[in-house]
């Protein structure tokens, strides 16, 4: 159980430890460009006046009405549905891969006689 007393002061943390933390994550994640991708767009209307930034989304609703903007949008969601049909078959292949080795274990350890150690993790 836990002791009883006075708490340790949970040390505070930075806004740049914070972003050093998210930047790490991103990376093992392999998800910095698209990180940096969203920090691009999102900054410079972060840093708009609300008059401009007003502007901004009434000048992004004109050009969806006129179709001059599709083919980014078009691009964006043909992007996104590579990157979630490739997940879906990393995951599959993934499985299969596991069940066709742990199959042959099973027939090796059956040949031999003798119960072989997993390599797996």
């Amino acid at each position: 159980m836990g002791r009883k007393g006075k708490k340790q002061p949970q040390p505070k943390v930075t806004w740049a430890q914070a972003f050093r933390d998210i930047v790490i994550a991103a990376m093992n994640r392999g998800q910095l460009l698209l990180l940096m991708v969203v920090a691009v767009v999102i900054i410079p209307v972060w840093k708009m006046t609300p008059e401009e930034s007003s502007r901004l989304v009434f000048d992004v609703l004109e050009n969806l009405k006129n179709g001059s903007i599709l083919g980014y949008i078009l691009f964006v969601s043909t992007v996104l549905g590579w990157f979630f049909h490739a997940r879906a078959m990393r995951r599959i292949y993934s499985n299969e891969y596991r069940r066709i080795g742990k199959e042959k274990s099973a027939i090796q350890s059956k040949a031999a006689g003798a119960k072989f150690k997993s390599s797996d993790r």
